[in-house]
């Protein structure tokens, strides 16, 4: 079973992300980027589920991108942002993301997202 990190800061928003996901991969959690960082070394997820912001700064989840792609430069990250973040999500990419899931979450949306990133 592929494993799955979703970072976000909301206990809420994890949950949701989880209810979607967790019948086909299993899921691990972090509330902030240095708990996602020791995570993705732990762990090894196959997929991170990346929000932006977090209570770090406005661009934590950046920060956490470019953590996780200098140690692997493969993986695969999805970021999470609300709606109107283009800017961000531009930079995301470039350095690495392969896509990205806006809030409010589409439940079918962010599952078809998951299995394109995993190949499923």
């Amino acid at each position: 079973m592929k494993k799955i990190l979703i970072v976000d800061d909301s206990a809420f928003m994890r949950g949701i992300l989880k209810h979607i996901l967790s019948k086909k991969y299993e899921i691990v959690e972090a509330d902030s980027g240095d708990k996602a960082l020791e995570q993705v070394k732990k762990e090894k997820p196959d997929l991170v589920l990346l929000d932006i912001i977090m209570p770090e700064g406005d661009q934590e989840g950046v920060r956490v991108l470019q953590e996780v792609m200098k140690t692997n430069r493969g993986a695969q990250v999805v970021m999470i942002t609300a709606v109107g973040h283009d800017a961000i999500i531009k930079q995301c990419k470039k350095l690495g993301a392969k896509d990205y899931i806006v809030k409010p979450f589409d439940e079918k949306l962010v599952a078809e997202t998951v299995e394109k990133c995993l190949g499923n």
